[in-house]
């Protein structure tokens, strides 16, 4: 169902709008009413409509500087006036208004703004599901540096120690023993070269690769935590939380 705030300065208008038509039959409900703009912009806060029914001329505040305030809620937007102006309704459009409506209004010519107005909830909806599956995959970069780059011989036998020993569980005095370096100097040299330090990369490396087999739908969870070094998966979910910022099931769900 989508949600509808009438917005309309007219009391006998405001309830007309709101008994005087079939919503349910067109898939909406009418979830709140406002009588200037100032209310208007405290119930879209409030109640996060779907579609914004509203007048342009009311006290307080304008509908146009209710929708100057609010346009981050991303609603879609019918304007009633009762002035036919052009500079009105080239305003609307600056907001994205997907109509713009005369009074008095007419019913049918209502219940086509209104199919209109449900098309642009359904194109916002789409927009914001492809930013939320943008930002996942954003999120889930947790290591953006271009290796090829690296030219320092220490630094890259680190990271292949990684490479080849993320599935297993390693103290950094084994990366000592295998390279050859004291603790100390390979400690400093990764974080001045990789501006994070070993153990950080580790993590990074490790929840980057529990990603790419979450992603293969193939393995439990408890096995992708044990293949990617974890032994315990309470902890595995504590760091993947930490990068990711969500749970893994939380992430699983997004996927």
């Amino acid at each position: 169902m989508y949600r509808i705030l009438i917005v309309e300065d007219e009391h006998i208008i405001r309830k007309g709008l709101i008994f005087g038509f079939n919503y349910e039959q067109s898939g909406c409900v009418v979830v709140g009413e406002a009588s200037n703009g100032q209310e208007g912009v405290e119930r879209i806060k409030e109640l996060v409509p779907d579609i914004v029914i509203t007048d342009i001329n009311m006290p307080i505040k304008n509908g146009f500087d209710m929708l100057e305030e609010t346009i981050d809620y991303m609603y879609s937007t019918i304007i009633i006036s009762g002035y036919d102006e052009f500079s009105n309704a080239h305003q609307a459009i600056k907001y994205g208004v997907s109509e713009f409506l005369v009074k008095p209004i007419e019913m049918k010519q209502f219940s086509h703004a209104l199919e209109r107005a449900k098309q642009q909830c359904k194109m916002i909806q789409t927009y914001n599901n492809e930013k939320e599956r943008n930002d996942l995959v954003i999120n889930t970069k947790l290591i953006d540096k271009d290796f090829s780059t690296i030219h320092d011989e220490i630094i890259n036998k680190m990271i292949q120690f990684v490479n080849e020993n993320y599935d297993k569980r390693f103290v950094f005095q084994n990366v000592s023993e295998e390279i050859g370096y004291s603790s100390t100097l390979l400690h400093n040299r990764f974080k001045e070269y990789m501006n994070m330090t070993f153990n950080d990369y580790v993590n990074r490396y490790r929840i980057q690769k529990s990603i790419a087999y979450i992603k293969e739908r193939k393995f439990k969870l408890y096995e992708i935590a044990e293949m990617c070094g974890f032994s315990d998966y309470k902890y595995f979910n504590k760091v993947f939380k930490k990068y990711v910022n969500m749970s893994v099931s939380d992430f699983i769900e997004r996927l």
